[in-house]
């Protein structure tokens, strides 16, 4: 078995903005629990190392994170060693979260690098000035989770100790896939991809990390076996590229197809600077009256209420292929789309 297939959820999180550099931080870390709060003042955040074994990204609620601690949780804390590769040398160091339920803190050997509040929204930490290329570095999570407080939204998470009605068992901390990658300074910070269908064309949108003049962001459509369209702009926030194909191809549900992307920023001699690769799909979706149209033709929605808990993981699907799973089964029923429910 290959060192990433015995990554749990080793698959890439962010399909639709890929870059080639990037290291998973999913496995085995090591966390405590802090009924007392004290995790501060006992110092945890200058940790090389806690006394328990939990897998991420699964909640320490989960039978898949090992740990299966089903009482309530306010506080906890994760540490493991990162290492970031040589070659990142000169380039931003991101460090991705998909999600941690609810607050938390996130330390470098010891220094506060930055903090999020939200269980269910991704965050990045620009981490460059806290790490070394070549080098390893302990990372902490400091995370806080009062979900009976009433202050915090905490979706269908039960507030008694065992679940009742549609209330289910709780998550905290970390529950979706923690990662590194590196960026150019001037490489993209992300970008949107708007699907103009009546026009044949995709209006793409991107934001960098910094500014610098005599840069130029360029955009590739490929139908998967060639390029079928291309443009460039200058590189700059709000300067959207505007992308015309010349055979449109729809996308539905019948027939998914998706059109491959590449967004490059070059510099002035045209080198590549920062090279992203996604996908779009050339779809439209609107009202007329009292009928919604898909592709400017009437469809009629049989929706699933998909309340997206796992026995085993909880609010984390324990593999790719089971969220995959579900959509097929789902189809089988007779459902063409799915209502994800409070999570």
């Amino acid at each position: 078995m290959s060192e990433m297939e015995q990554i749990p959820r080793s698959e890439h999180p962010r399909p639709q903005f890929y870059r080639e550099d990037w290291v998973n931080l999913n496995g085995t870390w090591t966390f405590a629990l802090d009924a007392g709060k004290s995790g501060l003042s006992r110092k945890l955040q200058e940790s090389r190392g806690l006394d328990g074994r939990i897998v991420v990204p699964f909640s320490p609620e989960s039978v898949l994170s090992g740990a299966a601690h089903v009482d309530f949780i306010e506080c906890m804390w994760y540490q493991r060693m990162i290492a970031v590769p040589s070659p990142w040398s000169g380039r931003r160091v991101l460090l991705h979260f998909g999600a941690v339920d609810y607050e938390c803190e996130v330390f470098v050997d010891g220094t506060r690098a930055g903090a999020h509040r939200g269980g269910s929204s991704s965050f990045t930490i620009d981490i460059t000035p806290l790490v070394r290329p070549g080098a390893s570095h302990s990372l902490v999570v400091h995370v806080r989770d009062e979900q009976r407080s009433g202050r915090q939204t905490c979706g269908k998470q039960c507030s008694d100790y065992y679940s009742r009605g549609c209330s289910y068992t709780r998550t905290t901390g970390i529950w979706q896939t923690v990662w590194m990658e590196a960026a150019a300074p001037q490489g993209l910070r992300d970008c949107r991809i708007t699907p103009d269908l009546d026009g044949g064309r995709f209006i793409v949108e991107p934001r960098f990390i910094s500014a610098a003049r005599g840069l130029t962001f360029r955009v590739a459509v490929s139908d998967g076996a060639s390029v079928v369209a291309s443009a460039e702009v200058p590189a700059a926030d709000g300067c959207a590229c505007d992308v015309r194909l010349s055979r449109p191809q729809s996308w539905s549900p019948a027939s998914p197809f998706l059109y491959e992307l590449t967004l490059q920023v070059l510099d002035s001699a045209g080198a590549v600077v920062d090279s992203v690769r996604s996908y779009a799909g050339l779809r439209k979706v609107h009202v007329e009256g009292d009928r919604i149209l898909l592709n400017n033709e009437p469809i009629y929605l049989r929706l699933v209420l998909d309340q997206g808990f796992y026995p085993d993981g909880i609010w984390t699907a324990p593999t790719d292929a089971a969220l995959k799973r579900d959509i097929e089964l789902s189809m089988r029923a007779g459902f063409n789309g799915a209502r994800l429910h409070q999570k």
